[in-house]
């Protein structure tokens, strides 16, 4: 199963930054946030079993902001 969402929005900020696929963003990552390929793979494909802390990661490397909002305050 997949988080198409997560897929699209990680892949489609990657393009827009000039990343093209996995392999070249796994080495952006790799190099900032030492995470691998298999981890980075995870985030790019939208995998369900992926950790916050690597889509955290995989975010930040491409300038992206998660921000978690409690909806019981809003």
């Amino acid at each position: 199963m997949k988080n198409r969402e997560l897929k699209r929005l990680i892949q489609d900020t990657a393009e827009d930054l000039g990343i093209h696929g996995v392999m070249a963003l796994s080495k952006i990552v790799k190099k900032e946030k030492d995470l691998n390929y298999e981890r980075v793979s995870k985030v790019w494909q939208g995998s369900l079993v992926t950790k916050f802390s690597d889509v955290i990661a995989v975010a930040d490397v491409l300038g992206m902001e998660i921000k978690i909002v409690d909806k019981e305050c809003e």
